[in-house]
């Protein structure tokens, strides 16, 4: 049962993709760099700033955001070990120095991991629960399932399928505090 419940015996999508915005695992998804033309808007990111975490540095990390992760992404993901797959790849696209979920919300918190080929939107790659193929979905919209308040969650999932809009106005930052709940 558990293996089907990412699947509407109703709908021929799959319901959690209109949630994540998850694409299918064709569209490329690359790591941007400065000599690929895309159709971006430009980004205050420079990817020589960005320092990575060690790995203990990484679980660290982990284990302070475990503590905020909302009850329906415990319940979505089928183990801690997907949560914590999760949890790793965005210590890991994150700068050491920065808190996408806790850290200072004045700042920005960039996206130092995959972005979309065409959108360059930052993104990761997850196999859902009860899936054996690896999709595309875009990060804010994971930290959103994953640490929002049930007030906020409503209202973004209110919002168009598509990545969410930042407030800061750069599309590769991923802090939790900067995703706009505008829709325009």
């Amino acid at each position: 049962m558990m293996a089907n419940l990412g699947n509407c015996r109703i709908c021929s999508e799959n319901p959690f993709s209109v949630l994540f915005g998850w694409k299918q695992p064709d569209k490329k998804c690359t790591a941007a760099t400065a000599s690929t033309e895309r159709k971006c808007k430009p980004s205050k990111r420079n990817e020589k700033d960005f320092k990575p975490r060690s790995e203990e540095e990484v679980k660290e990390a982990m284990a302070k955001w475990s503590e905020y992760v909302h009850a329906r992404a415990r319940d979505f993901f089928a183990g801690t070990q997907q949560l914590e797959e999760v949890l790793a790849q965005l210590a890991k696209g994150t700068d050491k120095d920065c808190d996408p979920v806790a850290g200072n919300e004045t700042q920005c918190v960039y996206w130092y991991g995959d972005v979309t080929k065409d959108e360059c939107q930052a993104a990761i790659r997850m196999v859902k629960p009860g899936e054996m193929q690896e999709s595309v979905t875009y990060v804010n919209r994971v930290l959103a399932f994953m640490f929002a308040t049930d007030e906020s969650f409503e209202k973004l999932m209110a919002l168009p399928k598509e990545p969410f809009r930042m407030n800061c106005g750069d599309q590769l930052c991923v802090h939790l505090a900067h995703i706009s709940l505008a829709t325009c």
